[in-house]
Protein backbone atom coordinates (compact mmCIF):
# COMPACT_ATOMS: atom_id res chain seq x y z
CA UNK A 1 0.00 0.00 0.00
CA UNK A 2 2.95 2.44 1.02
CA UNK A 3 4.48 1.89 -2.94
CA UNK A 4 1.60 2.39 -4.85
CA UNK A 5 0.68 5.74 -2.72
CA UNK A 6 4.58 6.51 -3.58
CA UNK A 7 4.37 5.62 -7.00
CA UNK A 8 1.01 7.04 -7.77
CA UNK A 9 2.56 10.46 -6.58
CA UNK A 10 5.66 9.72 -8.95
CA UNK A 11 3.12 9.17 -11.92
CA UNK A 12 1.15 12.93 -10.93
CA UNK A 13 4.24 14.45 -11.20
CA UNK A 14 4.76 13.11 -14.46
CA UNK A 15 1.38 14.25 -15.69
CA UNK A 16 2.07 17.66 -14.41
CA UNK A 17 5.46 17.92 -16.21
CA UNK A 18 3.82 16.33 -19.60
CA UNK A 19 1.06 18.50 -19.32
CA UNK A 20 2.47 22.13 -18.67
CA UNK A 21 5.17 21.25 -20.99
CA UNK A 22 7.84 22.39 -18.58
CA UNK A 23 11.63 22.23 -19.86
CA UNK A 24 14.56 20.22 -18.59
CA UNK A 25 14.50 21.15 -15.05
CA UNK A 26 10.54 19.86 -14.40
CA UNK A 27 12.19 16.81 -15.78
CA UNK A 28 15.15 16.28 -13.47
CA UNK A 29 13.09 17.34 -10.74
CA UNK A 30 10.78 14.08 -11.44
CA UNK A 31 13.73 11.72 -12.50
CA UNK A 32 15.05 12.00 -8.74
CA UNK A 33 12.48 12.15 -6.87
CA UNK A 34 11.22 8.59 -9.05
CA UNK A 35 15.28 7.49 -8.04
CA UNK A 36 14.48 8.32 -4.56
CA UNK A 37 10.93 6.18 -4.46
CA UNK A 38 13.02 3.41 -6.13
CA UNK A 39 15.18 3.16 -3.50
CA UNK A 40 12.79 3.80 -0.96
CA UNK A 41 10.75 0.34 -2.04
CA UNK A 42 13.77 -2.19 -2.37
CA UNK A 43 15.33 -0.52 1.09
CA UNK A 44 14.49 1.17 4.19
CA UNK A 45 16.31 4.39 4.04
CA UNK A 46 16.94 6.49 7.33
CA UNK A 47 15.17 9.35 7.90
CA UNK A 48 17.21 11.66 7.39
CA UNK A 49 17.01 11.11 3.95
CA UNK A 50 13.46 13.08 4.13
CA UNK A 51 15.34 16.13 4.27
CA UNK A 52 16.67 16.05 0.25
CA UNK A 53 12.86 15.26 -0.38
CA UNK A 54 12.59 18.74 0.75
CA UNK A 55 15.53 20.41 -0.66
CA UNK A 56 14.41 19.57 -4.08
CA UNK A 57 11.19 21.20 -3.67
CA UNK A 58 13.23 24.50 -2.28
CA UNK A 59 15.88 24.09 -5.12
CA UNK A 60 13.41 22.94 -8.14
CA UNK A 61 10.35 25.38 -6.99
CA UNK A 62 11.75 28.81 -8.41
CA UNK A 63 12.14 26.69 -11.58
CA UNK A 64 8.39 25.20 -11.97
CA UNK A 65 5.25 25.67 -9.99
CA UNK A 66 4.38 22.49 -9.79
CA UNK A 67 7.43 21.24 -7.52
CA UNK A 68 5.53 22.35 -5.03
CA UNK A 69 3.74 19.19 -5.07
CA UNK A 70 6.55 17.06 -4.44
CA UNK A 71 5.93 18.47 -0.62
CA UNK A 72 3.33 15.54 -0.35
CA UNK A 73 5.88 12.56 -0.63
CA UNK A 74 8.31 14.22 2.48
CA UNK A 75 5.36 14.82 3.99
CA UNK A 76 3.59 10.85 3.47
CA UNK A 77 7.36 10.43 4.95
CA UNK A 78 7.73 12.03 8.29
CA UNK A 79 4.01 11.61 9.22
CA UNK A 80 4.54 7.75 9.05
CA UNK A 81 7.78 7.83 10.44
CA UNK A 82 6.18 9.99 13.01
CA UNK A 83 8.52 12.73 12.51
CA UNK A 84 6.67 15.42 13.12
CA UNK A 85 9.48 18.12 13.55
CA UNK A 86 10.03 18.27 10.10
CA UNK A 87 6.40 19.73 9.65
CA UNK A 88 8.11 23.31 10.51
CA UNK A 89 9.74 23.10 7.65
CA UNK A 90 7.22 22.51 5.21
CA UNK A 91 5.31 25.28 6.66
CA UNK A 92 8.48 27.44 6.38
CA UNK A 93 8.38 26.04 2.63
CA UNK A 94 4.96 27.05 2.02
CA UNK A 95 5.37 30.74 3.60
CA UNK A 96 8.42 31.43 1.90
CA UNK A 97 7.00 30.56 -1.19
CA UNK A 98 3.53 31.74 -0.88
CA UNK A 99 2.08 28.54 -1.77
CA UNK A 100 -1.17 29.20 -0.84
CA UNK A 101 -3.35 27.15 -2.80
CA UNK A 102 -6.26 25.33 -1.76
CA UNK A 103 -6.06 22.43 -4.25
CA UNK A 104 -2.39 21.92 -2.97
CA UNK A 105 -3.20 22.22 0.96
CA UNK A 106 -5.40 19.98 0.49
CA UNK A 107 -3.41 16.55 -1.09
CA UNK A 108 -1.03 18.13 1.63
CA UNK A 109 -3.41 17.16 4.41
CA UNK A 110 -4.52 14.09 2.70
CA UNK A 111 -0.65 12.88 2.52
CA UNK A 112 0.14 13.41 6.07
CA UNK A 113 -3.45 11.63 6.94
CA UNK A 114 -2.63 8.49 4.96
CA UNK A 115 1.00 8.73 6.42
CA UNK A 116 -0.46 8.69 10.02
CA UNK A 117 -2.75 5.43 8.83
CA UNK A 118 0.03 3.79 7.60
CA UNK A 119 2.68 4.65 10.13
CA UNK A 120 0.04 3.29 12.90
CA UNK A 121 -0.42 0.01 10.63
CA UNK A 122 3.13 -0.87 10.58
CA UNK A 123 3.19 -0.29 14.18
CA UNK A 124 0.29 -2.97 14.32
CA UNK A 125 1.89 -5.35 11.56
CA UNK A 126 5.47 -5.28 13.75
CA UNK A 127 3.55 -5.95 17.06
CA UNK A 128 1.66 -9.13 15.75
CA UNK A 129 4.80 -10.18 14.28
CA UNK A 130 6.53 -10.02 16.89
CA UNK A 131 3.64 -11.56 19.01
CA UNK A 132 3.78 -14.45 16.11
CA UNK A 133 7.42 -15.08 16.79
CA UNK A 134 7.04 -14.99 20.35
CA UNK A 135 4.22 -17.76 20.11
CA UNK A 136 6.33 -19.75 17.98
CA UNK A 137 9.39 -19.41 19.99
CA UNK A 138 7.09 -20.86 22.80
CA UNK A 139 5.85 -23.53 19.84
CA UNK A 140 9.53 -24.37 20.04
CA UNK A 141 10.41 -24.26 23.61
CA UNK A 142 7.63 -26.26 24.53
CA UNK A 143 7.92 -29.07 22.59
CA UNK A 144 11.96 -28.68 23.87
CA UNK A 145 10.35 -28.88 27.23
CA UNK A 146 8.49 -32.41 25.79
CA UNK A 147 11.13 -34.48 24.36
CA UNK A 148 13.33 -33.56 27.29
CA UNK A 149 10.19 -34.65 29.87
CA UNK A 150 10.01 -38.16 27.57
CA UNK A 151 13.49 -38.25 27.94
CA UNK A 152 14.02 -38.38 31.43
CA UNK A 153 11.12 -40.71 31.55
CA UNK A 154 13.07 -43.13 29.25
CA UNK A 155 16.10 -42.75 31.61
CA UNK A 156 14.05 -42.93 34.68
CA UNK A 157 12.51 -45.85 33.19
CA UNK A 158 15.85 -47.45 32.30
CA UNK A 159 17.21 -46.34 35.96
CA UNK A 160 14.16 -48.29 37.51
CA UNK A 161 14.82 -51.51 35.51
CA UNK A 162 18.81 -51.20 36.45
CA UNK A 163 18.29 -50.88 40.08
CA UNK A 164 15.99 -53.62 40.30
CA UNK A 165 18.30 -55.73 38.34
CA UNK A 166 21.20 -55.03 41.02
CA UNK A 167 18.39 -55.81 43.80
CA UNK A 168 17.65 -59.04 42.37
CA UNK A 169 21.58 -60.24 41.70
CA UNK A 170 22.10 -58.80 45.39
CA UNK A 171 19.55 -60.87 46.95
CA UNK A 172 20.48 -64.07 44.67
CA UNK A 173 24.03 -63.42 45.90
CA UNK A 174 23.46 -62.47 49.21
CA UNK A 175 20.80 -65.65 50.13
CA UNK A 176 20.48 -68.07 47.36
CA UNK A 177 24.28 -67.80 46.42
CA UNK A 178 25.08 -68.91 50.42
CA UNK A 179 22.60 -71.14 50.89
CA UNK A 180 23.94 -73.61 47.51
CA UNK A 181 27.63 -72.95 48.36
CA UNK A 182 26.91 -74.11 52.26
CA UNK A 183 25.26 -76.98 50.44
CA UNK A 184 27.99 -77.78 47.91
CA UNK A 185 30.36 -78.25 51.11
CA UNK A 186 28.16 -80.12 53.32
CA UNK A 187 27.82 -83.17 50.33
CA UNK A 188 31.42 -82.69 50.57
CA UNK A 189 31.84 -82.95 54.07
CA UNK A 190 29.16 -85.91 54.12
CA UNK A 191 31.36 -87.62 51.76
CA UNK A 192 34.03 -88.02 54.93
CA UNK A 193 31.18 -88.96 57.56
CA UNK A 194 29.46 -92.14 58.51
CA UNK A 195 26.87 -92.60 61.11
CA UNK A 196 24.19 -89.93 62.98
CA UNK A 197 26.88 -87.20 61.61
CA UNK A 198 26.14 -88.19 58.17
CA UNK A 199 21.96 -88.21 58.95
CA UNK A 200 22.95 -84.89 60.21
CA UNK A 201 24.81 -83.27 57.80
CA UNK A 202 22.54 -84.24 55.03
CA UNK A 203 19.54 -82.45 56.82
CA UNK A 204 21.46 -79.55 56.50
CA UNK A 205 22.01 -79.79 52.87
CA UNK A 206 18.40 -80.55 52.56
CA UNK A 207 17.42 -77.25 54.42
CA UNK A 208 19.78 -75.02 53.03
CA UNK A 209 18.24 -76.53 49.37
CA UNK A 210 14.86 -75.71 50.51
CA UNK A 211 15.25 -72.50 51.63
CA UNK A 212 17.09 -71.47 48.28
CA UNK A 213 14.03 -73.07 45.89
CA UNK A 214 11.89 -71.05 48.34
CA UNK A 215 14.06 -67.85 47.28
CA UNK A 216 13.81 -68.32 44.15
CA UNK A 217 10.04 -68.90 43.61
CA UNK A 218 9.20 -65.89 45.53
CA UNK A 219 11.61 -63.92 43.51
CA UNK A 220 10.41 -65.34 40.29
CA UNK A 221 6.94 -64.49 41.73
CA UNK A 222 7.93 -60.82 42.60
CA UNK A 223 9.32 -60.16 38.75
CA UNK A 224 6.21 -61.68 37.49
CA UNK A 225 4.27 -58.74 36.29
CA UNK A 226 0.36 -58.57 37.40
CA UNK A 227 -1.38 -57.29 34.23
CA UNK A 228 -0.09 -58.11 30.96
CA UNK A 229 2.47 -55.97 29.12
CA UNK A 230 4.26 -55.47 25.94
CA UNK A 231 2.58 -57.58 22.98
CA UNK A 232 0.53 -59.64 25.40
CA UNK A 233 -1.17 -56.66 25.81
CA UNK A 234 -1.84 -55.79 22.48
CA UNK A 235 -3.14 -59.07 21.73
CA UNK A 236 -5.20 -58.88 24.89
CA UNK A 237 -6.59 -55.65 23.65
CA UNK A 238 -7.58 -57.12 20.19
CA UNK A 239 -8.82 -60.14 21.66
CA UNK A 240 -11.49 -57.82 24.41
CA UNK A 241 -12.64 -55.69 21.56
CA UNK A 242 -16.63 -56.12 21.41
CA UNK A 243 -17.36 -54.90 17.97
CA UNK A 244 -16.34 -56.58 15.28
CA UNK A 245 -13.30 -59.29 14.91
CA UNK A 246 -9.84 -58.62 15.31
CA UNK A 247 -6.96 -60.43 13.99
CA UNK A 248 -3.58 -60.10 15.75
CA UNK A 249 -0.15 -61.28 13.76
CA UNK A 250 3.68 -60.32 15.30
CA UNK A 251 6.84 -61.14 14.30
CA UNK A 252 10.51 -60.91 15.39
CA UNK A 253 11.54 -60.74 19.11
CA UNK A 254 9.12 -58.14 20.64
CA UNK A 255 11.50 -58.84 23.79
CA UNK A 256 14.36 -56.27 22.49
CA UNK A 257 11.11 -53.11 22.33
CA UNK A 258 12.26 -50.95 25.10
CA UNK A 259 9.69 -50.53 27.48
CA UNK A 260 8.69 -47.15 27.55
CA UNK A 261 7.51 -48.08 23.35
CA UNK A 262 4.92 -49.83 24.42
CA UNK A 263 3.01 -46.57 25.98
CA UNK A 264 2.88 -44.98 22.47
CA UNK A 265 2.18 -48.50 20.77
CA UNK A 266 -0.55 -49.25 23.03
CA UNK A 267 -2.51 -45.83 22.28
CA UNK A 268 -2.02 -46.38 18.75
CA UNK A 269 -3.77 -49.45 18.85
CA UNK A 270 -6.45 -48.22 20.81
CA UNK A 271 -6.97 -45.21 18.45
CA UNK A 272 -7.72 -46.71 15.83
CA UNK A 273 -9.88 -48.86 16.77
CA UNK A 274 -11.85 -46.20 18.70
CA UNK A 275 -11.59 -44.56 14.75
CA UNK A 276 -13.50 -48.15 13.56
CA UNK A 277 -16.24 -47.59 15.84
CA UNK A 278 -16.84 -43.99 15.35
CA UNK A 279 -16.63 -43.30 11.48
CA UNK A 280 -16.16 -47.20 9.94
CA UNK A 281 -18.35 -49.61 8.79
CA UNK A 282 -16.03 -52.43 9.08
CA UNK A 283 -16.38 -55.84 8.89
CA UNK A 284 -13.01 -56.43 10.02
CA UNK A 285 -9.78 -55.40 11.68
CA UNK A 286 -5.94 -57.01 10.83
CA UNK A 287 -3.24 -56.02 13.12
CA UNK A 288 0.07 -56.30 12.81
CA UNK A 289 3.57 -55.94 14.68
CA UNK A 290 6.45 -56.03 12.96
CA UNK A 291 10.02 -55.90 15.12
CA UNK A 292 13.13 -56.25 13.29
CA UNK A 293 17.03 -55.34 14.32
CA UNK A 294 16.48 -51.65 13.48
CA UNK A 295 12.58 -50.68 13.82
CA UNK A 296 9.67 -51.64 14.94
CA UNK A 297 6.28 -51.16 13.07
CA UNK A 298 2.54 -51.76 14.24
CA UNK A 299 -0.26 -51.40 11.59
CA UNK A 300 -3.71 -51.59 11.79
CA UNK A 301 -6.15 -51.52 9.18
CA UNK A 302 -9.63 -52.16 8.71
CA UNK A 303 -11.60 -53.08 5.58
CA UNK A 304 -14.30 -50.21 6.41
CA UNK A 305 -15.73 -47.92 3.26
CA UNK A 306 -17.83 -45.69 5.65
CA UNK A 307 -18.01 -42.25 6.35
CA UNK A 308 -14.25 -41.10 7.44
CA UNK A 309 -13.34 -38.86 9.86
CA UNK A 310 -13.14 -35.08 8.81
CA UNK A 311 -9.91 -34.03 10.28
CA UNK A 312 -7.27 -34.85 12.56
CA UNK A 313 -8.43 -35.13 15.85
CA UNK A 314 -6.02 -34.49 19.05
CA UNK A 315 -6.29 -37.91 19.27
CA UNK A 316 -3.73 -38.46 15.77
CA UNK A 317 -1.76 -35.27 16.16
CA UNK A 318 -1.00 -36.29 20.11
CA UNK A 319 0.48 -39.87 19.22
CA UNK A 320 2.43 -38.08 16.33
CA UNK A 321 3.85 -35.74 18.76
CA UNK A 322 5.13 -37.86 20.70
CA UNK A 323 6.25 -40.70 17.83
CA UNK A 324 8.59 -37.92 16.55
CA UNK A 325 9.93 -37.40 20.34
CA UNK A 326 11.41 -41.13 19.62
CA UNK A 327 12.37 -40.45 16.46
CA UNK A 328 9.57 -42.29 14.85
CA UNK A 329 6.66 -41.33 12.86
CA UNK A 330 2.91 -42.17 13.01
CA UNK A 331 0.69 -41.53 9.66
CA UNK A 332 -2.81 -42.56 8.77
CA UNK A 333 -4.25 -43.30 5.09
CA UNK A 334 -8.12 -43.28 5.03
CA UNK A 335 -7.89 -44.07 1.15
CA UNK A 336 -9.01 -48.01 1.74
CA UNK A 337 -10.44 -48.56 4.96
CA UNK A 338 -8.66 -46.73 8.01
CA UNK A 339 -5.20 -47.26 8.54
CA UNK A 340 -2.36 -46.51 11.00
CA UNK A 341 1.40 -47.08 11.30
CA UNK A 342 3.52 -46.61 13.91
CA UNK A 343 7.22 -47.07 13.14
CA UNK A 344 10.12 -46.40 15.97
CA UNK A 345 13.29 -46.69 15.29
CA UNK A 346 15.30 -49.22 17.74
CA UNK A 347 19.12 -48.39 16.69
CA UNK A 348 18.29 -45.16 17.50
CA UNK A 349 16.71 -45.41 20.48
CA UNK A 350 20.07 -47.42 21.75
CA UNK A 351 22.70 -44.76 21.24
Amino acid sequence: MVNVWRFMNIFFLIALWIGQGVDLSGFLFVLIFAVLISLRWRIELPDWTIMIDLLLCVVFIPFWDSSAYGLLLPAFEMMRRKKYRYVIIVMFILVVYQLDSLFLLWFLFQAGLFGVWTGEADVQRAESLKEADQERKARYELEAVKEELLKASRDAAHLAEVTERNRIARDLHDHVGHDLTGANLALQAYEQLEGRHAKDMLNEVRQRVERSTVMLRDTVHDMTPVTRIGADRLEQITAEYPRIPVSFQKTGNTEQVPIHFWSLLEPCLKEALTNVSRHSDATRVNVQLDVTERFVRLSIQDDGRGTKPAAEGSGVRNLKLRARSFGGSVSVNVTDGYLIVCILPLEEDKL
